[in-house]
């Protein structure tokens, strides 16, 4: 093919949308550039014109393979052969690209679901503590992860001193939305290294695998090593203007008596005499209103029967 001869607009599609698909699946630095030209290109009078000034120049230095491949896709010394068709060009790319996120975003639950499903790892108290300053150095300047790991620090706070375990609500997009990076070292903390249990609460039925799942605290974490590791986390104040990821709340689900802290169950002990001193005075206290009631009512009963005579 000559530079300057004209083919159908079938055959510059169709090594358009190869371009677009290099670019989108295999991150190619020159069918990036190609597309950048196309879609910003100048129209006037009926003329799209390539604008090259503001390319890269590690991809001006590869003159030849970029005249060339434009030449495929219908475009010659800069001017679009076809420029009624532009529109179709634009089409072409949007739907490429639609396709690759899509895949992608199926991929992604797909390893999702089998990170969800893997089979825990066994963690010392040590390596957890290690771990968790791990994630938290590296994620806590992410936006998108700054509500989780304030949502993580809600969790083991209400844990403490409770007989029951705390329970964390959100949706499966929580790991997905923040990158694949994330999402690996999220589900890996929270089932790997600090040994949470999981339930979805509310399937997706849209198809997108974004499940209601309701996340439950270690039985395995007592309450001195929850301190430990409450103590890795930033300030609080740090999160001022964060909301916390999802619902956090206490379960119906027992916690082992031995991991809660000496402390919350002296304090109950303490609580308990008084508990019973105030059931046997409010006892009393009836008992005392009931005779009083019933003193009364003999002393009333005569003056009303001599009112009666």
């Amino acid at each position: 093919m000559t530079s300057g001869s004209l083919l159908s607009i079938e055959t510059y599609l169709k090594e358009w949308e190869n371009i677009c698909s290099n670019f989108y699946v295999n991150n190619d630095e020159l069918a990036g550039t190609i597309i950048g030209l196309v879609e910003f290109a100048s129209h006037s009078d009926e003329t799209i014109t390539l604008n090259f000034s503001d390319i890269d120049q590690t991809v001006a230095g590869k003159k030849e393979d970029l005249e060339k491949l434009l030449n495929k896709i219908g475009f010659v010394n800069g001017i679009m052969l076809l420029p009624q068709e532009y529109n179709k060009y634009l089409e072409a790319k949007r739907k490429i690209r639609s396709e690759f996120h899509h895949k992608k975003a199926t991929q992604l639950y797909e390893e999702l679901d089998r990170l969800l499903n893997s089979k825990p790892a066994q963690y010392t108290p040590l390596h957890r503590r290690s771990e968790l300053s791990t994630f938290i150095n590296q994620y806590k300047n992410s936006v998108g992860a700054k509500s989780f790991i304030k949502g993580l620090l809600h969790i083991f706070k209400l844990q403490l001193n409770q007989p029951i375990l705390a329970s964390w609500t959100f949706l499966d997009d929580i790991f997905t939305q923040n990158g694949p990076d994330f999402m690996r070292a999220s589900v890996n903390l929270l089932i790997n290294v600090l040994s949470f249990t999981h339930t979805v609460q509310q399937a997706d039925e849209s198809g997108q695998d974004d499940n209601l799942r309701t996340w439950y605290m270690s039985s395995l974490l007592s309450d001195s090593e929850i301190k430990l590791l409450i103590g890795i986390f930033p300030k609080e104040n740090t999160f001022n203007n964060v909301r916390a990821t999802g619902t956090i709340e206490l379960s119906s689900q027992q916690r082992p008596a031995e991991m809660i802290s000496s402390e919350g169950n002296i304090s109950k002990l303490c609580y308990l005499p008084f508990k019973i001193l105030l059931f046997w005075w409010s006892l009393a206290k009836l008992c005392l209103n009931f005779c009083s009631g019933i003193i009364g009512f003999k002393k009333n009963k005569p003056s009303v029967s001599s009112e009666l005579v």
